[in-house]
C-alpha cells in the first residue's frame, strides 16, 4: 500500500494530465484495494463533480454530503446526494432553518440558581483553578467538528491563565465545502485532469470549475487520498463491530 501511495503521489507530480498507461495502473491497483469507484468521461455527470447547490448548508450539513460522497468512492453503490429520497426531504427540512441552532435549556443548580445554555456556554460557578459551564451539544455534528468547535470557545471566550506547553498549529481549518470540491478534483484527476491551464482555459466560462484553480491538485488529491483510507479503515471497523457489511448497514 505505501509504495502504490508514494507512486501514486509521483504520478500526480508528473505533469499535465495523466495519460501514462504506467500512472493508470498504479491508480487502478489501489483503486481495487481499496473498492475505490472507477469514472470516466463517459460516467463522470455533473452532479458527480458540481456541489455548489451545498454551498450555503451549514458546516455539519455539508459533513453529510461529504460522507456520503466519500463512501461512493469506496463502493457504497449510491447515486449523488440529491438524487436520494431520503437525502432531498433532509435537504428540505435544512432549508427551512434553524439546523444549528439548539433550543435555550434551563438548567437547575443545586444551590437554586437558574442558568440557561447558550452558544458561550453559562458559567455554573468557579474557584480555585477550575470552572463548571453547561454546554449543548450539535450531535448533527461530527466528532471532529466537535472538538474543533470547543477549541474555537476555549480560545474565544475564555483565556486560560496557564499556558504550560507552546502549541504550534497550522490555522483554522478550512472551510468544509472545500472538501466537497476536493472530491470533485479527485474525480477530475481519475478522467485524466491534473488541473493545468488548459482545463481552465476550456471551462472558463464553468463558475465552479473556475473556482478550483485556487486550490493546488496535487495537495488535494493527497489529501483525498488520506480521506479515503482513514474513512475505509473507519468502516472496516464498523463491519467488524457490527458483524455486518457497512455498504447493507448504513445504506441498505
Amino acid at each position: 500500500m505505501t509504495t502504490i501511495a508514494v507512486s501514486i503521489d509521483f504520478a500526480l507530480l508528473s505533469g499535465a494530465k495523466l495519460e501514462s498507461e504506467t500512472q493508470r495502473i498504479i491508480v487502478t491497483s489501489m483503486a481495487s484495494k481499496l473498492d475505490f469507484k472507477k469514472w470516466s468521461e463517459k460516467t463522470l455527470s455533473e452532479d458527480d463533480w458540481n456541489f455548489s447547490p451545498y454551498i450555503n448548508l451549514p458546516k455539519s450539513a455539508l459533513s453529510r454530503v461529504f460522507l456520503w460522497e466519500l463512501d461512493r468512492e469506496l463502493g457504497s453503490g449510491k447515486n449523488t446526494f440529491n438524487h436520494d429520497a431520503d437525502n432531498r426531504k433532509w435537504l428540505a427540512e435544512v432549508a427551512k432553518g434553524g439546523y444549528e441552532d439548539l433550543p435555550v435549556a434551563n438548567v437547575a443548580a443545586k444551590n437554586g440558581l437558574n442558568f440557561k445554555t447558550s452558544k458561550e456556554g453559562s458559567v455554573l460557578g468557579s474557584g480555585g483553578n477550575s470552572t463548571l459551564h453547561v454546554m449543548q451539544i450539535n450531535w448533527h455534528c461530527s466528532q471532529q467538528e466537535l472538538v474543533e468547535a470547543f477549541t474555537e470557545w476555549l480560545e474565544e471566550n475564555h483565556d486560560t491563565p496557564y499556558t504550560p506547553f507552546p502549541s504550534n498549529t497550522r490555522g483554522r481549518p478550512r472551510h468544509q465545502f472545500t472538501l466537497l470540491e476536493k472530491i470533485s478534483i479527485h474525480r477530475f484527476h481519475q478522467v485524466g485532469y491534473s488541473g493545468g491551464p488548459k482545463f481552465f482555459r476550456e471551462n472558463s466560462k464553468d463558475k465552479y470549475k473556475a473556482g478550483l484553480k485556487r486550490i493546488n491538485w496535487t495537495l488535494a488529491q493527497r489529501e483525498m487520498n488520506l480521506h479515503l483510507k482513514r474513512r475505509a479503515k473507519e468502516l472496516d471497523r464498523l463491519s467488524r463491530a457490527a458483524g455486518k457489511n457497512w455498504k447493507n448497514l448504513l445504506y441498505g
